[in-house]
């Protein structure tokens, strides 16, 4: 494995327009991006049209795309109700994939309305569609990266190794995400919860984790309040350090929710605030991250 990573963005958090995310990329001197959304539109959702054009608008400023940011089994999902939307978006998105060269896409596990241990009715489910996502992405020849977020497999880490062992396959493997157990419960054991450490919950699946999102965040009065990279309770530094150390190369990605929460709309703020909170915010970790000892590289390729 390669001890170079590459550092990309999730930059429709600048933008909805595609022409300015390029240009925060090119801001930052970055070579890769997280695409989620191109004119309001995830990526899931674009036409065949929509996407070559995106694409070759990519392709003439030498951006590659690192992952598509999907809205596959998200949060906002139910496996009951929208895994056929769900295998729909996949099948389109994995099309576009194959024609662009990208091997990644982010996934989640589908909405949990309140905690839910291992061995729950509710398992049995989610496993079963997710398994059938995986299975189309194992046959297509693309991985799915699982995030810990607030759905199912994100409630431990526990929950992420059952998903993994379970469905069992080269297809599904783990993108973490540092800020996100910073407001969610650890729900193993018994009532009352804890709340997750980060840290330790990457030190558990590390051996899985193929890619990396670095937010931070804050819980104050039980409200999370995002912050710069080292501000918060993420521990992004000590998980940096580990990447370094035991998981050399893997793609590291900002998704900073400082100025603006991508599925927050009552957050708003000026595309100044937005541009110069996620230029400082690249940088920021850029330096954080070589100070751990991660090395990025400077092409695209």
């Amino acid at each position: 494995m390669s001890s170079t990573s590459i550092i990309s963005g999730f930059t429709d958090e600048v933008s909805a327009d595609l022409d300015v995310q390029i240009r925060a990329l090119k801001e930052l001197g970055w070579k890769h991006i997280d695409l989620r959304t191109v004119g309001g539109k995830n990526v899931s959702s674009l036409t065949d049209d929509e996407f070559e054009r995106a694409y070759h608008k990519l392709q003439e400023n030498d951006i590659r795309i690192a992952c598509f940011g999907s809205t596959v089994a998200n949060w906002g999902r139910e496996v009951g109700i929208d895994l056929e939307q769900d295998l729909h978006e996949l099948r389109t998105t994995i099309r576009h994939m194959q024609s662009a060269g990208v091997r990644s896409i982010r996934i989640m596990s589908y909405k949990v309305a309140e905690p839910d241990l291992i061995g729950s009715s509710m398992e049995s489910a989610i496993i079963n569609g997710i398994k059938q996502i995986v299975e189309i992405a194992e046959d297509s020849g693309v991985v799915c990266l699982h995030e810990n977020c607030l759905t199912w497999g994100g409630q431990s880490h526990l929950h992420s190794l059952r998903l993994l062992d379970a469905i069992d396959s080269p297809a599904l493997r783990l993108v973490f995400d540092t800020g996100n157990p910073v407001s969610m419960k650890d729900v193993r054991g018994s009532e009352p919860y804890h709340d997750q450490d980060p840290y330790l919950f990457f030190e558990q699946v590390k051996e899985f984790v193929d890619y990396i999102h670095i937010k931070d965040a804050v819980v104050e009065n039980d409200a999370v309040h995002y912050v710069f990279p080292g501000q918060g309770s993420g521990r992004v530094r000590e998980i940096l350090k580990s990447v370094s150390e035991t998981r050399p190369g893997i793609p590291i990605s900002i998704e900073p929710h400082v100025s603006v929460v991508f599925h927050d709309p009552s957050i708003q703020a000026s595309f100044e605030d937005r541009w110069n909170s996620f230029i400082e915010y690249g940088r920021q970790v850029v330096s954080m991250a070589e100070e751990a000892g991660i090395t990025f590289s400077s092409s695209s390729t």
